[in-house]
């Protein structure tokens, strides 16, 4: 049977009854079937929150996906960080019952996880498949709240963990998944942001006409019935009184007397007077101002998981790039690259005659890209196939070992002729994304002389360990 785990990170922290402790960095080791959920102790809720973030960006699925469930004295920590968890376990009452009670409540959210395939191998690299998968376990409507903590105001508290950053990836990630039908939306609001840096913090001012000061004076204007004058309040008061600077009259009785018709505004600063004021947001974090409707406007939104996105989380995203390559140049399967270069190495050493080369190529941030381009994904992406095929010819080979990792089998080609053909592809790569974002991929490559000592499986391993992020 499935039992909670303490996650143990100081000598001084002693499990509760019935739950067995583990240390952070044995927690993949454990047999998917062994686990209910996850128990952090939350005592000191920075120490707890640096483990939460560790086992939410776990890449395998038996761990970050596992519900987590604070143990905790208090509720003193920020909401977003409360609100992360899927339960909480006062250490004064905690008991069996207490962990039986608990074990039950979670159990479809394991018992969906359990159910993925090839989920002990499973690593989960792509972030907005992350989300996809939380979402779908918990079987939820993600709903965002207010905060200040962040510069975007606003925060969905489950996804808070997996995102290193502070920044509007969460919403991006969102974004994109809605853009592929992932996620269906629904609307919570609307907010103002900096078109400059992002950020929700604006500050609303009214400005002068004439210089664009914010030094002003807020007067009405006073309008006499009986001889029509109208003026500021100021130039009617005398003491206690209102009298008409141009009659002398005693004003009494508004809507008898006299009435105020509106407002008007004086500039302390030029000394200009005026009804309707400029408008200028002003960012607390960038400091830049510039009228309201020049900011962007985002809508705020809640999310359930789409028909379409069931089916992904469980099976997989579509790996949109590789289907666009292999449209334009058809990625061969491993074992058919395999023999491929078998037969290469046997023939270049037969012959002694030409040389080919081995070319491996990888995308180090492509799921960073699918979030920035949310809807344009596939329009860029089949850009970027087109550069792989203007510089790769037909008599190349290539295969995918994942979304982001290709490896490329260059015929008739030496060695620094390929490295040419690779800084071709990275300066065109290079170029599509300066023009259509600011972010560019890291785009690693490396390149080996085909021969028949040239240990195929042992060079990709080496490539993609001294290249591991």
């Amino acid at each position: 049977m499935r039992k909670p785990y303490y996650i143990k990170t100081n000598d001084d922290q002693v499990a509760p009854a019935n739950v067995e402790s583990i240390a952070l960095d044995r927690v993949g080791s454990l047999a998917i079937e062994d686990v209910s959920y996850w128990l952090v102790d939350m005592r000191i809720w920075q120490e707890g929150w640096q483990t939460v973030c560790e086992l939410r960006r776990n890449l395998s699925p038996k761990v970050y996906l596992r519900p987590i469930i604070y143990l905790m004295e208090s509720m003193d920590m920020p909401t977003e960080i409360h609100k992360a968890a899927d339960g909480h376990v006062n250490t004064m009452s905690v008991d069996s019952a207490i962990i039986e009670d608990w074990v039950s409540r979670v159990e479809h959210i394991n018992h969906w996880i359990n159910h993925l395939s090839k989920v002990d191998s499973a690593q989960d690299s792509n972030i907005a498949f992350k989300v996809l998968r939380i979402i779908t376990s918990r079987n939820i409507e993600l709903k965002p709240i207010t905060t200040i903590r962040r510069s975007s105001g606003y925060v969905y508290p489950v996804l808070e963990p997996l995102f290193a950053k502070r920044d509007t990836g969460v919403m991006e990630t969102l974004s994109f998944l809605e853009s592929q039908h992932l996620l269906t939306p629904a609307f919570v609001s609307k907010a103002h942001y900096c078109s400059h840096c992002g950020s929700a913090f604006l500050n609303f001012k009214e400005s002068c006409t004439h210089c664009s000061s914010d030094d002003l004076t807020l007067d009405e204007l006073v309008h006499h019935f009986k001889c029509a004058y109208t003026a500021e309040m100021s130039e009617f008061k005398q003491g206690d009184q209102l009298q008409c600077p141009k009659c002398e009259r005693q004003l009494r009785h508004i809507g008898v007397d006299y009435d105020k018709p509106s407002m008007v505004y004086h500039c302390n600063q030029c000394s200009h007077t005026f009804q309707d004021p400029k408008i200028v947001t002003e960012c607390y974090n960038c400091g830049r101002s510039v009228e309201p409707e020049n900011q962007e406007v985002r809508v705020i939104q809640s999310y359930t998981v789409s028909a379409i996105g069931l089916n992904a989380a469980e099976y997989g995203l579509e790996a949109l790039f590789t289907n666009l390559l292999d449209a334009e140049l058809h990625l061969y399967s491993s074992n058919a690259f395999r023999d491929f270069f078998n037969v290469e190495a046997a023939r270049i050493n037969r012959y002694k005659v030409t040389s080919s080369s081995l070319a491996m190529i990888q995308f180090r941030d492509l799921d960073q890209l699918y979030i920035k381009l949310g809807s344009r994904a596939q329009e860029v992406f089949a850009e970027l196939s087109t550069i792989f095929k203007t510089v790769l010819r037909q008599s190349d080979v290539i295969t995918a070992r994942n979304e982001s990792i290709f490896f490329v089998i260059m015929t008739e080609t030496k060695k620094e002729h390929a490295y040419r053909a690779v800084e071709r592809l990275r300066e065109g790569v290079t170029a599509l994304f300066k023009n259509n974002l600011d972010f560019t991929p890291e785009l690693v490559v490396g390149v080996e002389e085909i021969n028949e000592q040239l240990d195929l499986e042992k060079t990709l391993e080496a490539f993609l360990e001294n290249n591991a992020i």
